[in-house]
């Protein structure tokens, strides 16, 4: 009998993960997550430099 690793036999942990999320997760996802929390942090900067200078 052939082992097939995509059958829900938990012979292999993430058999249930298509293989294209592993890129697209690990290498992909991460840079619009960086730049959201980039363009966050920015935001926060820009809101408190205006509320120094309006007093």
């Amino acid at each position: 009998m052939e082992t097939n690793l995509t059958e829900l036999t938990g012979a292999y942990a993430g058999a249930w993960l298509p293989w294209i999320m592993i890129p697209l997760i690990f290498y992909i996802l991460p840079f619009p997550v960086f730049a959201l929390v980039f363009l966050w942090i920015e935001r926060e900067n820009v809101e408190q430099e205006t509320g120094e200078q309006e007093t």
